[in-house]
């Protein structure tokens, strides 16, 4: 049974993995807007997983464990022993049984269809689904490096305590590689130069995302509303606000609301709970993670010495 949005990619995903394979979810990552990434751990134990049913793509990195795999599709099986960070792909509507030998982690990203499809029409032009190449224990160290990134962001933040623009750029960006280096697309996305130069953004231009950031520091934020401020789509400004000021939008962002939280601990007796909320963090202990990570003192340690 399909349903729609993250919500139905989620339950169809965790109902393939988890009912009566042996499979254990130990945690979440989500953005908090419909249409946003989605990202979960699992554990196995000699797990058996038919992924017939599923209607959208799982990209897996094994992060724990060295046990093997062996998937069975028709009359064939393969066996491997994936490595640390190596990469598999999880293709839909495609029967196939996984029968995983022993102890083992890894980090799940669910892919949802109609995501791939509004990549294609509004950066290749075309309204086909592309096609994610079939990858079983691969190595990539773009992604190997990607998942490093995500597993990062389980350390800082609780479940659907994510920022928003991490995650929706997080998905821009592997749904751009995905495209370019694992689909039958890379000789079209590579035919198009303005793909590759990324010229900044005006000071004008400029000037105006960093007002809408300011104003916006205690909502969510996502990378469409800043591309949307700047009259580009998603991925030009994601290129061009890189080009600009040397680093990243969610980068970006998450230094102004910790210095907007560094100003108010310095400056005011809020509490920490409130400072948390009017820079955008999801919760207090979001806040210190992020603080602590950036400045190395947690934010009362930092009201002391101010």
């Amino acid at each position: 049974m399909a349903a729609d949005g993250v919500e139905g990619t989620r339950s169809e995903a965790m109902r393939v993995f988890a009912e009566g394979t042996g499979a254990e979810r130990i945690a979440d990552i989500a953005g908090s807007r419909e249409g946003s990434l989605f990202a979960a751990r699992w554990r196995f134990e000699r797990a058996r997983i038919a992924t017939a049913n599923l209607r959208d793509g799982v990209l897996i990195c094994r992060t724990v464990g060295t046990s093997a795999v062996a998937r069975s599709r028709r009359d064939s099986t393969v066996r491997r022993r994936p490595g640390i960070g190596s990469i598999s792909y999880v293709c839909p509507d495609t029967p196939t049984v996984w029968s995983v030998e022993g102890p083992c982690e890894s980090c799940h990203v669910y892919l949802r269809r109609e995501r791939l499809q509004e990549f294609a029409r509004e950066h290749l032009d075309d309204r086909h689904l592309p096609m994610i190449e079939d990858l079983f224990a691969a190595e990539d160290p773009w992604l190997k490096g990607y998942f490093q990134m995500l597993l990062s962001e389980f350390e800082t933040a609780a479940a659907h305590c994510v920022d928003t623009l991490f995650v929706t750029q997080a998905e821009h960006l592997l749904i751009h590689h995905l495209l370019q280096w694992h689909s039958q697309l890379p000789r079209r996305m590579d035919a198009r130069p303005t793909k590759r130069t990324a010229h900044p953004l005006c000071s004008v231009v400029l000037h105006r995302v960093e007002d809408y950031i300011d104003e916006n520091l205690p909502r969510d934020i996502a990378l469409a509303d800043l591309a949307t401020v700047a009259c580009m789509s998603s991925g030009h400004f994601l290129r061009a606000f890189r080009a600009s000021s040397g680093t990243t939008p969610y980068q970006f962002v998450l230094m102004r609301r910790l210095l907007r939280a560094s100003h108010l601990l310095r400056t005011s007796d809020m509490p920490v709970a409130r400072i948390a909320k009017e820079c955008g963090f999801k919760t207090a202990s979001h806040l210190s993670s992020k603080f602590h990570a950036t400045f190395g003192t947690s934010p009362s340690r930092h009201r002391m010495n101010a």
